[in-house]
């Protein structure tokens, strides 16, 4: 996935040392800016939030629907159960090129 460079602007942000030392040691670790590394971690950050919202919203929702999860399950479950019993019926039908012994 390429991303198109987007326009930059230029902030201050005051961080507590430990912090800014880390950022510094990754970034030359890295080989990038320190504007780099603080953006990789921001979008990392900004990542990670959003999966955590969408799992605290499939909690909710399936404690708000009791069963549907296991109605989901089942179906997917009872699918492949019948594709794979589909697939074995047909092997057992299929001829096996064998002579029977009489």
């Amino acid at each position: 996935m390429t991303r198109r460079m987007q326009p930059r602007r230029r902030v201050t942000v005051s961080l507590p040392a430990d912090l800014v030392r880390r950022l510094d040691r990754q970034s030359r670790a890295q080989g990038t800016s320190r504007s780099g590394m603080a953006e990789r971690w921001l979008r990392a950050g900004e990542r990670q939030a959003s999966v955590s919202l969408l799992e605290q919203e499939l909690e909710s929702y399936y404690s708000q629907h009791p069963g549907a999860e296991e109605e989901a399950l089942s179906y997917a479950l009872g699918r492949g159960a019948r594709a794979t019993g589909a697939a074995a019926d047909d092997e057992r039908r299929r001829p096996s090129g064998r002579q029977r012994a009489r």
